[in-house]
């Protein structure tokens, strides 16, 4: 387990002083200190689409794609930073875009087209994540055609060295830039550039730190984070935990599980930190994750292209981001935050029951349900407004509104704000004309 003094959580940890540790990670933002990092290199073809994961719609009223819910957060924490720090001389938060040759040049147009949703666009930097060649089962590495080897990108944990190699490292030097979050990009409910997260972090004087959520069920697909008997800190991935290991009981808490710190992809650096993540002394000590999959390829035989192969037929090796936290040692921190609030993955079709649109349509329209449910003024509104009451109409809030439910309360602008997409909502009262 994790000791108690390198934890923290938003849950049970007291409101003035989540209220403190909030200023702290919005004057770094106002400062110009703070820089995210987009893990983007994924396409969604398990979504049953070939473009990348970011643009992809779950449904939203609004229609908002995942690229867009996560830089109006992104815009929203800067307006935020700007009202409690007025006057500072920050430069706005700079995005960093990790694509990969098949997410690329798609990701690059869309922000363009969509004009990089209000960020400024010398705060948003691409950069392309490298590869690794694929081998067959039985050794052999596979061809993309009969002059080419096959290649798939090389995991997230690909992240150190394109950001060293491609030029990000050093623009981070350049901008000043003290501390880094990292995020993947299917999560719909990730705070970006948490201020609470980053405040916390910050506080705790830590180099690298990671946010969790409680695994309540030892089958779910996620990492934990562990304490090692060498004092480092590491996610041991799902795959790689025993049955028997996964469901083992706290003997201090027997109703929850021990290993329970539940990984979603949500990491904070220094500067520092990530500068020495980056070197390649240590990133090249990061190991190599295999996972046998079916990768497309051409048989050296015919000369054929093999688009859907029957069954698995490759290893790919891929590193993970999360493998630099050993190198902070004891300078690491968990956040621990509500699951129902922050932690939603788009990871499956629309045929899927979990992890998939439907229900991260779901949670966020619930999140954001709870949110305007304080708000006697939009009840009001909406009662007068709308065809059916409150309980069967589905309430979208823009991030540029509300980052977390802030200044909802008592609003008395909703019409303005429908008029202008900072609240869209439907009715899902099928009986109403």
């Amino acid at each position: 387990p994790i000791p108690p003094d390198a934890c923290g959580g938003r849950s049970y940890t007291a409101p003035e002083e989540v209220a403190r540790l909030r200023d702290i990670g919005l004057e770094a933002v106002a400062d110009g200190r703070v820089g995210v990092i987009l893990l983007a290199g994924g396409q969604a073809t398990r979504l049953g689409v070939r473009y990348p994961k970011g643009l992809y719609e779950v449904g939203l009223p609004s229609g908002k794609s995942l690229f867009q819910l996560h830089a109006e957060k992104a815009v929203r924490v800067q307006a935020m930073a700007e009202q409690r720090f007025p006057g500072r001389a920050g430069g706005g938060i700079v995005w960093y875009i990790m694509t990969s040759e098949a997410t690329q040049a798609g990701t690059v147009k869309f922000f363009e087209q969509q004009n990089y949703f209000g960020l400024r666009r010398e705060n948003v930097v691409f950069f392309k994540q490298f590869t690794f060649p694929c081998v067959g089962l039985d050794g052999r590495v596979l061809l993309a055609d009969r002059h080419r080897i096959q290649s798939s990108p090389d995991g997230n944990g690909g992240l150190y060295r394109a950001f060293r190699e491609r030029g990000c490292l050093e623009h981070v030097r350049q901008r000043g830039l003290t501390c880094l979050q990292i995020f993947g990009v299917d999560n719909i409910l990730t705070r970006v550039a948490d201020p609470d997260f980053i405040g916390f972090c910050l506080d705790k004087l830590a180099e690298m730190g990671a946010k969790i959520v409680e695994k309540t069920s030892p089958l779910e697909r996620v990492g934990v984070v562990t304490l090692g008997s060498d004092g480092a800190y590491r996610v041991v991935e799902y795959s790689e935990i025993s049955a028997s290991a996964a469901s083992r009981a706290d003997p201090a808490f027997p109703d929850r599980l021990l290993l329970r710190a539940g990984n979603i992809c949500q990491h904070f650096l220094t500067a520092d930190g990530l500068a020495k993540a980056c070197q390649p002394e240590y990133e090249t000590r990061m190991r190599y994750h295999a996972a046998v999959k079916r990768v497309p390829y051409c048989d050296p035989d015919t000369g054929c292209l093999i688009d859907s192969p029957p069954a698995e037929n490759a290893i790919k090796l891929e590193k993970f981001v999360f493998d630099v936290f050993p190198f902070a040692g004891p300078k690491f921190v968990v956040w621990e935050v509500p699951r129902e609030s922050e932690f939603s993955p788009l990871k499956n079709g629309p045929s899927a029951s979990s992890e998939c649109p439907n229900t991260c349509r779901r949670d966020l329209l619930a999140l954001h349900s709870t949110w305007i449910s304080a708000s006697d003024t939009f009840q009001a509104f909406l009662r007068q407004n709308s065809k059916t009451d409150a309980s069967s109409t589905e309430v979208e809030v823009s991030p540029l509104l509300s980052y977390s439910g802030e200044d909802l309360a008592n609003r008395s602008d909703w019409q303005e704000q429908v008029r202008s997409g900072g609240i869209t909502f439907h009715s899902t009262d099928t009986s109403s004309s």
